[in-house]
């Protein structure tokens, strides 16, 4: 009798053990799934070359944000307007490094105050006049039954995407009468072409619609996000080599003819 209470503690014993070994053993080999990727924050930031004002210079400019070309059809996309948002920002500062006195940077010209045009020398637009060429991004369309069956079945399509855009374009930098926007002064200088190379993961139901892709999927907006900077130091770097009070303090004998001609 000892001897079977003895087999059976043992028993229990072995199994109780196999049992801690095995979910022991089971939580070794459980797959961690790796976090879902997020949207990265770009970095638009700007330094002028120089940090000394400039002497000598009472240009009072009128500042508009940078406008996109009527054409570019993603003007309206969350990553473009944060681009163009940041960048008023920063031609201000440059614009004051050199010792302009500068009135905005407002929305829209109509934003303007009157007397805000009416006291100002200048007015200065840039335009970002920008080409996001996708012909090189191959949709992959599956099809797919959405219901009924044989004869009666109704299809549809869903894509993934893959490929490379490429981004390309120039910078506009106009001077204006404030108050008529007779333009006196313009530079057009192209930027350097860049290739995007995106591999979307998700699936999407219109063809060659991007919106959702650029609103809702990390991997295919982030990689924009490099280019994007690179344009940003690009342009800003073309608007101060552009924006020589040297320059500009000759447009003004222009400004005083038109105001002149229009009885301002």
């Amino acid at each position: 009798m000892k001897n079977w209470i003895k087999i059976s503690l043992s028993l229990m014993v072995i199994i109780v053990y196999a049992t801690m070994v095995s979910s022991s053993a089971k939580k070794k080999f459980v797959a961690v799934a790796p976090p879902p990727p997020t949207f990265k924050v770009p970095s638009y930031a700007y330094t002028p070359p120089a940090h000394a004002s400039i002497s000598g210079n009472d240009l009072k400019i009128l500042l508009v944000e940078p406008t996109y070309n009527s054409k570019f059809k993603y003007a309206d996309y969350r990553i473009f307007t944060d681009f163009k948002k940041f960048m008023s920002g920063d031609i201000n500062e440059s614009l004051t490094t050199k010792g302009y006195l500068v009135r905005g940077p407002f929305e829209t010209y109509e934003g303007a105050m009157y007397t805000d045009k009416t006291e100002s020398d200048l007015l200065l637009n840039i335009e970002l006049d920008l080409d996001l060429n996708d012909q090189n991004i191959n949709w992959k369309g599956t099809e797919i039954l959405v219901s009924g069956k044989k004869k009666t079945a109704v299809y549809t399509n869903i894509y993934k995407l893959d490929g490379y855009f490429t981004l390309s374009g120039k910078v506009n930098i106009s001077i204006s009468e404030p108050i008529t926007k007779e333009k006196i002064w313009v530079k057009n200088v192209p930027l350097k072409q860049r290739m995007i190379r995106i591999a979307s993961k998700n699936e999407y139901k219109t063809f060659r619609d991007y919106s959702l892709a650029f609103e809702t999927e990390p991997t295919f907006a982030n990689p924009f996000i490099p280019a994007l900077q690179d344009y940003y130091k690009e342009i800003l770097d073309i608007a101060w080599a552009s924006l020589d009070p040297n320059e500009l303090t000759t447009l003004k004998k222009y400004v005083k003819e038109i105001r002149e001609k229009k009885k301002y």
